[in-house]
């Protein structure tokens, strides 16, 4: 084998490789991965859209588009203790139970679109979750 044909045959997997490893990041700000964590960050209560982060993110549907939610308000300052928090759909596609500090919350989208969100206990905390085919 000449070394021109070994070099293309390294170089196109490595090439497609790459390519699926990295992370697109879409036109609104969001982040496209086949599925993705976002977590509730410490003293989340008072951040309104910035309780979420990412605050939006995008997640592909013919890759399992499965988001998980972590409770990552756990405490500081004059909650020691950490703060619970409900993830509720605008549309009521889905809702966690309330989750205490340190817990998580997995929801797996069948359709495509916009879901905006809130916590049902802080209502200013405000997220989306979009969901491309």
């Amino acid at each position: 084998m000449t070394r021109s044909r070994f070099s293309l045959l390294l170089a196109v997997p490595a090439a497609v490789l790459l390519a699926a490893c990295g992370s697109a990041t879409q036109p609104n700000g969001g982040i496209m991965v086949p599925h993705g964590n976002i977590t509730i960050r410490n003293g989340a209560a008072t951040m309104g859209a910035n309780a979420f982060a990412p605050p939006t993110l995008t997640v592909s549907l013919a890759t399992a588009a499965r988001v998980v939610w972590s409770n990552g308000d756990v405490g500081s300052g004059a909650y020691p203790t950490g703060t619970t928090h409900h993830i509720l759909s605008n549309n009521g596609t889905f809702e966690s139970s309330d989750l205490g500090p340190g817990r998580t919350y997995a929801f797996t989208f069948a359709d495509t679109g916009h879901f905006a969100y809130h916590c049902a206990i802080h209502q200013s905390m405000v997220g989306t979750v979009v969901v491309t085919p």
